[in-house]
């Protein structure tokens, strides 16, 4: 007896799914207002069934009462039906969807058309008032002050910074020159370094040009060429020695190295 009741709860489920109805072909068609309805994707979720719609929104799709189908597009909101079994009595089910509608940014119109000629014939103007700008300054009284810009990058017991000194700047390259007195000789007849050491200061070689303090007199026997350089001691060429005896040290220097 036990077996026999087993045997009839297990043949029980096979009963069931045998009464289950096999699915059949289902016509259908979605409509929209004033919206296009041809793409839209027809899926049957239950069985994993899908289909797309053509031009005129007509779809077919195999499926049976408790199954459900997804209607999706971009244009719309996304339906959701589940059948019943008068949805297969009807010739055609037909979908009604909902436009999907996006609000737009607010547009604002203008006047204007575009054409420049055209618009600035209608635009309005308003005439300029004159004035007399020369009785405004002539009648206006201005009062200027002025202050010295203090320079925060040096220490406050240190004189503010107002440009090169130039002054200053000559006083380290040349010495002090000399009242004219009458000497037997000149500048032409005298040894090119003697007279160079009397006319720049020692600052002039070791810190200008970088040469040694025990190497000046070396260096200005490198730079003696004769007649050309005893020239250059003239007192109207002395910015065009100093080129030249920066020009010397470079190549002095180099050969050093």
């Amino acid at each position: 007896m036990a077996g026999k009741l087993l045997f009839l709860f297990l043949l029980i489920p096979f009963i069931g799914f045998s009464q289950k109805e096999p699915r059949q072909l289902l016509r259908g068609r979605a409509v929209a207002d004033s919206v296009q309805v041809d793409n839209i994707s027809v899926k049957n979720i239950t069985s994993n069934i899908g289909a797309v719609t053509d031009t005129k929104g007509s779809f077919t799709i195999y499926a049976r009462p408790t199954d459900t189908l997804v209607f999706s597009g971009i244009s719309f909101r996304n339906a959701m039906l589940v059948l019943k079994k008068e949805h297969f009595t009807e010739a055609r089910l037909i979908i009604r969807l909902d436009v999907n509608v996006t609000v737009l940014d607010e547009v604002i119109i203008s006047p204007l058309t575009g054409n420049l000629e055209k618009d600035s014939r209608k635009a309005k103007t308003k005439d300029l008032v004159p004035f007399n700008s020369g009785s405004i300054v002539r009648d206006t009284t201005y009062q200027f002050k002025y202050s010295q810009n203090i320079n925060t990058a040096m220490p406050q017991n240190e004189s503010q910074l107002q440009g090169v000194d130039f002054v200053k700047l000559y006083k380290k390259i040349f010495k002090p020159k000399k009242k004219k007195k009458k000497v037997e000789g000149s500048h032409a007849q005298r040894n090119f370094a003697e007279v160079a050491q009397e006319l720049y200061t020692h600052y002039f070689f070791t810190e200008t040009l970088k040469i040694p303090h025990d190497e000046i007199g070396l260096f200005l026997t490198y730079c003696d060429n004769g007649e050309q350089t005893r020239q250059l001691l003239d007192p109207a060429k002395e910015f065009e020695l100093t080129d030249y005896l920066i020009d010397k040290s470079y190549e002095y220097l180099k050969l050093k190295n």
